[in-house]
């Protein structure tokens, strides 16, 4: 009975199941970036995102120097660990993002390091090297307020605060003089990019 069925409806239900496919497809609208009946449709922005997670690297603000390291919502920032510089990498994004916003918790402080310790938010590519520094100024981590959300003033040139592929964005802990002291500095962070 139903190879009867199948028999009749294969002729006609074919064509038929054919232009409902087709109209259907060309019904759906093209991607964004696309010409559509002569005209070019708006591309669509990247959504923005906040990110809040990164990995500390003592020395090295290299990619690889984080390859394995456990991600971490804090960053961990010590001044006697015998390095002049510690970086909290973000994770590198996969296409050009811009920096919208940042801010910064010190959740704890403890310790005492008698020169400036400082932070900044900068770009850096996948062998760390500085590309350009996305903070106006810098922040000293002995004393900024603890247990509130302070907003980072960005720099004024909107090319200072893009991030390419192949780069990514970092916190850099700064000590002005030689590794010393007890300083140990806990922050967290929210960058919104888009």
């Amino acid at each position: 009975m139903l190879y009867r069925i199948m028999r009749f409806l294969w002729p006609v239900g074919l064509p038929l199941l054919l232009a409902l496919a087709a109209t259907a497809l060309f019904a759906l609208p093209a991607a964004p970036g696309q010409a559509v009946a002569g005209r070019l449709q708006a591309s669509v922005a990247a959504p923005a995102e906040a990110w809040r997670l990164g990995v500390t690297s003592e020395g090295d603000a290299g990619y690889t120097a984080v390859i394995g390291r456990l991600v971490d919502t804090s960053a961990s920032f010590r001044s006697n660990r015998g390095v002049k510089d510690s970086y909290y990498i973000f994770p590198a994004p996969a296409s050009a993002r811009t920096v919208q916003s940042a801010a910064l918790n010190v959740i704890s402080r403890s310790g005492t390091y008698t020169s400036t310790a400082s932070l900044t938010l900068e770009v850096r590519n996948a062998g760390g090297v500085l590309q350009r520094t996305v903070s106006a100024a810098p922040v000293d981590l002995q004393t900024a307020a603890t247990g509130v959300w302070a907003t980072l003033a960005l720099a004024a040139s909107p090319a200072s605060l893009t991030i390419a592929p192949g780069e990514h964005l970092v916190a850099h802990f700064a000590l002005a003089g030689a590794p010393a002291g007890t300083l140990d500095v806990r922050p967290v962070f929210e960058v919104v990019i888009q």
